[in-house]
């Protein structure tokens, strides 16, 4: 049941955006919008908000560092594996191997696996998404969409244009030098805590929304669809196993730290990318394998509850 609990809201914001798209309630100019709207207002600010309200520390910042290794490893894997995915899916297997949905797929499954007291655990993994995906890997995603060449110039420019990146190095200075949490504590703070709880509350549905709305499979998608989610299985088995030998190196054994380690990397890439993504074909392949590769992650989740 509390699987069930963690699934089906996902589920059901997907259905939603699949209607409006078969009812015609939206249309593809005010997705367009919306991913405007998600991208350069609401993620930034849910971005800054996680990062600045953040407890840093020495074992913070090991463990942010084991998780980026893990993280870059199988995006630079995915451009040597490239070929293995038919044309024109192919460009895109970097980032549908790499990079985690934290907030809507791990963090609920967690929670309802270690309790939502332990979400921190997750939570501390998360960090290193927010910094390589709104840095490297959206940055790269925009300039695939836009067919610039990746220079590191290039890439170094437009992370630095990138209002989630912006919002992301500054929510790090306010959370490493304290700002953040003295900011909380006082009147302004409360204040600044139910504003921006308002604004990026409907991120999640949003977003979700978007991804349902962009599902819409050719047949002759299918088989590269299943492809990506069969490499992406693989590559992400063997970072756990990697990521779990070294957090026991370095860190230390605990139960919760490695089920949270296990149920983050396996959750689908990053639901956010679908905003950067503007090919309505290339927008359906990565909604139509995300949305299936969920059946993973709850294959996941229900051997670790049965163990």
């Amino acid at each position: 049941m509390e699987m069930l609990k963690a699934l089906f809201p996902v589920l059901g914001m997907m259905l939603i955006g699949m209607f409006c798209r078969k009812s015609g309630l939206l249309g593809e100019k005010s997705v367009q919008d919306l991913k405007k709207l998600m991208t350069q207002v609401i993620l930034p600010m849910a971005v800054f908000h996680a990062l600045a309200t953040a407890e840093y520390s020495v074992q913070l910042v090991g463990l942010v560092g084991l998780m980026l290794v893990f993280m870059i490893l199988p995006f630079l894997l995915g451009y040597v594996l490239r070929p293995l995915i038919p044309k024109p899916y192919g460009r895109y297997t970097p980032f549908m191997v790499a990079v985690y949905e934290g907030g809507m797929m791990a963090y609920p499954l967690y929670a309802s696996l270690c309790g939502s007291e332990n979400l921190s655990q997750i939570a501390l993994l998360d960090i290193a998404g927010v910094l390589f995906g709104f840095g490297v890997y959206m940055s790269l995603l925009s300039l695939l969409e836009t067919g610039k060449a990746p220079t590191v110039k290039q890439i170094v420019s437009d992370a630095l244009r990138m209002p989630a990146f912006i919002a992301a190095m500054l929510g790090i200075a306010a959370g490493a030098t304290g700002l953040g949490q003295w900011f909380l504590g006082t009147r302004a703070g409360v204040l600044y805590t139910e504003t921006i709880g308002m604004i990026t509350s409907p991120l999640s549905a949003m977003i979700l929304v978007v991804v349902g709305y962009s599902i819409a499979p050719k047949k002759e998608m299918l088989l590269p669809c299943l492809q990506t989610i069969v490499l992406r299985a693989l590559l992400q088995a063997a970072m756990i196993l990697g990521m779990l030998w070294a957090v026991h190196q370095f860190i230390g054994v605990s139960r919760t730290l490695d089920l949270a380690v296990i149920i983050y990397m396996s959750a689908p890439a990053t639901f956010s990318m679908q905003a950067f993504i503007r090919d309505p074909d290339a927008s359906a392949y990565v909604s139509t394998t995300n949305a299936l590769y969920c059946f993973v992650s709850v294959a996941v989740y229900a051997l670790a509850a049965a163990l």
